[in-house]
């Protein structure tokens, strides 16, 4: 066991712009402002840290070694707290041959899942208590070839989904006995798995859509018996694209997502449906032109020019003439409602992602599907992209470094928050706009956190935070940028957008992680580091 303490570096107002164009009691918000920082050093050999948040205990931080000793290869586990003190690191030796492919926390204790995916299938799962110090590593095979796209942890079972072959099934493994099985019953043909989520009462949440327009919600308990099943009818001529459910943190479960028109992949809208075992309770659409704010990275005149034409389709039966590619990143919910965040993006012809050829690499929530060949890039927890598969790698999906086309980019455009009653219907959205973000790979960019009510949107562009929080009544936000050096006789002479993130972490706290090249000022020094800032909403 390896201990190391890094103390916080203190915040220094001079790193903080704030714009105000609010009205007197919205500009009484507190600031947002960064309050801790973790760094440690960093070279271009080094894999990328996972970062898997625990709450309020901390963070962990996961990376292969690239180390080896009598056939395994040697992980790195290192934990801080919420105040980002370091309090312990651990090594683990796996066989060489397996690959971690997903990671959670549940309840105190962080789950790592390393499979071995050509040969023999044979799965580890090593449970970390960080307040014990201690782990436990447990070991199976499906008996089946079930290609792993989800993975949640309920209680003492750890819940994978997946396909065998094009069916979708659930397979249950239970920590406490060390037994596997496939769920009865939830071996279904020509359904896709579009979301697993835990609740916070200790069952989960499963979410299969079947052609030709039916969402069918299942709830189990953590034995794997299921409590209900809802059949939801979508309208004809309109097709869900992405679904996430809520965790049941208020009596209500809703569904929220994107939709479209036919057999498009670009989203026409966002829709919201509460899930009432008793009755049937109709589904809210939502055109994008419809929400105030949505268009707000277009010119004024175009963005009127847009609302009006669909506004005039709508009024004839007409499909939207709008549709972008939109991922659904968070949702969340509060006391009077729920939130939902999305982001859009482009993507070249050109553009290949790792993501829609494996479902391996990504999780918890790699939501791929056989049947239309892309992902749900879910990325709360996603896993590095380029972990296993540096540019310069023959075995890159890239190809080698000289094959490499930097100009093959995602352009990650706009963020948008939507806010719902408890109905499901829509009260107001929000959107952040920042200079368009490019990366190899879809990742998420942005998030929200929601405290005290105030809610706190922030996104992250190399060294720049760009951040706006107002209260949750619609109010105009108030802008603000921060930088990712807390120190005011440091720079960042570079950082890249690649493995790095803001994510919402707990209470009214985001963390912010990334690479950077720092240079001092005072005496022209310059490091490479990994670090992570806590940041707190306004």
């Amino acid at each position: 066991m390896i201990a190391r303490l890094l103390f916080a570096l203190p915040f220094l107002a001079r790193n903080s712009t704030v714009i105000f164009f609010l009205s007197a009691p919205t500009c009484l918000l507190a600031q947002a402002k960064p309050v801790a920082r973790y760094e440690r050093p960093y070279s271009s050999s080094d894999h990328e840290f996972i970062v898997q948040p625990m709450g309020a205990r901390g963070l962990a931080m996961i990376r292969d070694e690239d180390k080896f000793e009598k056939g395994k290869k040697k992980w790195e586990v290192t934990f801080v707290d919420s105040t980002l003190h370091q309090f312990w690191q651990i090594e683990l030796y796996v066989d060489i041959r397996k690959n971690i492919i997903g990671h959670d926390f549940y309840q105190g204790n962080v789950y790592l899942i390393y499979q071995e995916t050509e040969i023999s299938r044979e799965i580890i799962l090593i449970e970390i208590n960080p307040a014990t110090q201690s782990y436990k590593a447990h070991s199976f095979k499906p008996e089946a070839d079930i290609r792993f796209v989800y993975f949640t942890i309920v209680k003492s079972k750890a819940i994978f989904g997946g396909y065998i072959q094009s069916e979708a099934t659930l397979f249950m493994y239970d920590l406490n006995n060390e037994v596997a099985r496939v769920i009865p019953g939830t071996f279904r043909p020509k359904v896709e798995l579009l979301d697993i989520r835990t609740n916070v009462n200790g069952t989960f949440n499963v979410i299969l859509k079947e052609k030709p327009n039916k969402l069918v919600i299942h709830t189990f308990d953590e034995t794997g018996v299921m409590l209900f099943e809802k059949i939801i009818t979508i309208e004809d001529k309109k097709t869900i694209l992405e679904a996430q459910t809520s965790t049941l943190e208020r009596d209500e479960m809703v569904i929220m997502g994107t939709w479209t028109f036919g057999n498009n992949k670009l989203a026409s809208g966002i829709f919201s449906v509460v899930v009432d075992v008793t009755q049937d309770l109709p589904v809210n659409y939502y055109w994008l032109t419809e929400l105030e704010h949505f268009l707000d990275y277009q010119k004024p005149e175009k963005a009127a020019k847009l609302k009006a034409k669909n506004e005039w389709r709508k009024g004839r039966g007409k499909s939207s003439s709008f549709r972008v590619n939109l991922s659904v990143e968070h949702i969340k919910e509060s006391k009077n409602g729920f939130f939902l965040l999305t982001e859009a993006y482009e993507a070249p012809a050109s553009y290949y992602n790792s993501r829609w050829s494996s479902p391996y690499g990504y999780s918890p929530y790699n939501y791929y599907s056989p049947y239309n060949g892309g992902y749900y890039p879910y990325a709360f927890n996603s896993m590095p992209s380029r972990y296993y598969y540096p540019y310069g790698s023959p075995y890159s999906p890239y190809g080698s470094s000289s094959n490499y086309n930097p100009s093959n980019q995602m352009r990650i455009f706009q963020t948008s928050l939507a806010y719902f009653d408890l109905k499901g219907e829509l009260l107001h959205d929000r959107s952040l706009k920042f200079k368009e973000i490019k990366m190899t790979t879809k990742d998420q960019v942005s998030d929200f956190v929601e405290y005290e009510g105030v809610v706190t949107l922030a996104c992250k562009n190399e060294q720049e935070i760009n951040v706006e929080y107002a209260r949750d009544d619609g109010s105009e936000p108030v802008a603000q940028k921060l930088t990712t050096v807390m120190d005011e006789n440091e720079i960042s002479k570079s950082e890249s957008q690649e493995n790095s993130g803001i994510r919402a972490w707990y209470d009214g706290y985001f963390y912010v992680f990334g690479y950077q090249t720092v240079k001092n000022n005072i005496d022209r020094k310059s490091r490479d580091v990994f670090y992570i800032n806590k940041i707190k909403g306004g």
